[in-house]
């Protein structure tokens, strides 16, 4: 649980510095997974919003992915924030 906990303070710490005008650099997403092909999707257990793609460089994940919960996300500058972690985004699905 204590996971958890840890995911939900880092995640609230991050959006309260989007709120602020923050906006993540390279220090946050060097380190950050790629997610290519990706698109918006309902989480398959909890209905929440969440993006679909193929990633790489996820420390437990390869392949087609379904992230956490989606919590911010600037396509534009190619970013997102889940409740897990940052990823940097690549090209979006075509479709």
């Amino acid at each position: 649980m204590s996971d958890l906990r840890e995911k939900i303070s880092r995640a609230t710490a991050d959006l309260y510095r989007l709120e602020q005008g923050w906006a993540p650099g390279e220090e946050e997403l060097s380190t950050a997974p790629l997610l290519d092909g990706w698109y918006y999707a309902r989480h398959p257990h909890s209905g929440d919003l969440c993006l679909c793609g193929r990633v790489s460089g996820h420390p437990r994940l390869s392949d087609l992915i379904t992230t956490s919960p989606l919590l911010a996300i600037d396509a534009s500058a190619g970013w997102a924030r889940t409740l897990s972690r940052w990823y940097r985004l690549g090209a979006p699905d075509p479709e």
